[in-house]
């Protein structure tokens, strides 16, 4: 269906691609995997033929559809939810227009036999792609759609302006959805969703006839969803027909073979390399060890296998733990205008304990986290800090609050503990940040970028009560699973806001429910939930 053939794309001096290539077959469910910056992202983009490669071929036949979920959103038009998707569905338009040509010259009592047989060949063909389309069932197709993806029906004739981006990114995968595409490409598309809505998407997923190739690092949800993994890595794919936990597993037998071979090889050429600085001052043997420089210079040298993030342990640092109580909520209520969030809300939160706060988007989970970290006021209530809490507060919209003329590096010096400094540029890899990254200016980073700067912020300072909301939107998977063990291993109180089921697993003694202004608090992780 798509054939990618010796594939290269350069950024400057930098191989993104070097000569690639693999084939991806009708109905094929796939998973791109890499570290952030790898490339991931502009594969999706080449395969869309939104970026053109310098060398090589991607080659797919002419009646082939492909449908691209990209992370940035469109221009808003002012429309309803409804006309949004309605304008969107531009092919059903296009064939209910065409039945109508069709039906208009059917019914002419005067056309010839020829032309007859044509119209009815033509309106059979359109009513065969109608019903591909489920054209004639659309409007419930969309109902469904939106519902599954956590709109409400009142939500349709919103304008579109009046949601989050997070709503919009998913009225953009209900459009993609609903275009049903022989190939869907898609890029973080659970990035935005709650956890019903990922369990939905899963669902619908499976069951979809046309080929499917994600980009996710919501380790659940590609294991269920993809059968073959691709790794983007330093310019090569490594192609593996498997799952993720499969693909993990052979990942690592990969690694040790190539370190095997890279030490192999640099122990030859060590032995070499002696050889030759032995016997080229002498006459006799100038002539052996110029061949045995010849012979290095002929010598395809193996890379050395790139450390694992996943093995750069993360850590927060400790600090005094504080006294035994350390948030007590008292008749909480919290509205904004006529739009209450959060009614009557009790709880209390001892010194140590470790809670998820999960729910679909919009029930209030990020409005209690900021009431508790004193960044807004209750509208009526209280919430008494315990004695000698500090809290570390991570939200994504902290990240405008560092200085753009900064580097990475100066912004999380000018806030480490001195005892931390000499880590840093460990801390900061483990995050992603290799090499020259940490010289990077803030301006010049991504969204995605600027919260992984702001979540190492809080890796070199003290605090005894972390609130971490979405720590791992921007994260990679061996990222996610550094951050994972860290807050495990971390002795003080954590608060989690998350939709990832693989990161909450095993890492949280109570989970807290939201739903309809309230909260119930259930003993256990996410799967006794």
């Amino acid at each position: 269906m798509i054939r990618v053939q010796n594939l290269v794309l350069r950024f400057g001096e930098r191989a993104i691609f070097n000569n690639i290539s693999f084939t991806v077959t009708p109905g094929e469910k796939l998973a791109i995997t890499g570290r952030n910056g790898s490339g991931k992202s502009t594969l999706l983009k080449v395969l869309s033929e939104a970026i053109k490669p310098d060398e090589g071929l991607v080659e797919k036949p002419k009646d082939v559809k492909v449908g691209y979920l990209e992370q940035e959103l469109p221009t808003d038009k002012g429309f309803t939810v409804r006309e949004e998707i309605m304008s969107s569905l531009v092919e059903i338009n296009a064939l209910h227009e065409e039945l109508k040509h069709c039906e208009d010259q059917l019914s002419n009592p005067n056309l010839e036999e020829k032309k007859l047989m044509y119209y009815i060949e033509l309106m059979e063909d359109i009513h065969h792609r109608m019903d591909y389309m489920n054209a004639d069932k659309i409007e419930g197709e969309i109902e469904k759609i939106l519902i599954g993806l956590g709109f409400k029906s009142t939500d349709f004739e919103r304008k579109t302006h009046e949601f989050s981006g997070g709503w919009r990114m998913r009225l953009e995968l209900a459009k993609l959805l609903l275009s049903r595409p022989n190939v869907m490409l898609l890029d973080e598309p659970n990035n935005h969703l709650d956890i019903l809505s990922i369990q939905w998407l899963e669902k619908y997923l499976l069951t979809y006839e046309g080929s499917v190739i994600l980009i996710s690092h919501d380790l659940m949800f590609v294991d269920r969803i993809a059968k073959r993994i691709i790794e983007v890595d330093r310019g090569k794919l490594y192609d593996f027909v498997g799952s993720y936990s499969a693909f993990i597993d052979y990942k690592k037998e990969r690694r040790d073979i190539e370190l095997s071979e890279f030490k192999s090889q640099q122990k030859l050429i060590q032995h070499k390399e002696v050889l030759i600085d032995k016997f080229r001052a002498k006459a006799s043997k100038a002539s052996f060890a110029k061949s045995l420089q010849s012979e290095l210079a002929r010598m395809d040298v193996i890379e050395a296998p790139d450390e694992e993030q996943s093995s750069i342990r993360l850590r927060f640092q400790p600090s005094h733990p504080g006294g035994r109580m350390v948030i007590e909520a008292r008749e909480l209520t919290k509205s904004y205008g006529d739009l209450m969030v959060l009614n009557n809300i009790e709880f209390f939160i001892e010194r140590g304990e470790k809670l998820s706060f999960i729910g679909q988007n919009g029930q209030g989970k990020s409005t209690l986290v900021k009431l508790i970290s004193q960044v807004e006021p209750p509208t009526h209530g209280v919430i008494n800090l315990g004695h000698q809490v500090k809290i570390g507060y991570f939200a994504q919209e902290h990240t405008e609050l560092m200085d753009p003329n900064q580097t990475i590096l100066e912004v999380i010096e000018s806030v480490s503990l001195p005892s931390v400094r000499p880590l840093i540029r460990n801390i900061l890899g483990g995050l992603a940040f290799g090499g020259d990254d940490v010289e990077k200016r803030i301006r010049v980073l991504s969204g995605g970028e600027k919260s992984r700067v702001r979540l190492a912020s809080l890796l070199v300072q003290e605090h005894n009560f972390l609130i971490l909301d979405e720590p791992t939107h921007h994260l990679d998977i061996s990222s996610k699973e550094s951050l994972k063990e860290a807050i495990k291993n971390y002795k003080g109180t954590v608060i989690v806001v998350s939709h990832d089921r693989e990161f909450l697993r095993g890492l949280a003694e109570k989970t807290c429910f939201f739903a309809d202004q309230k909260v119930r608090i259930f003993e256990g992780d996410i799967d006794y939930f």
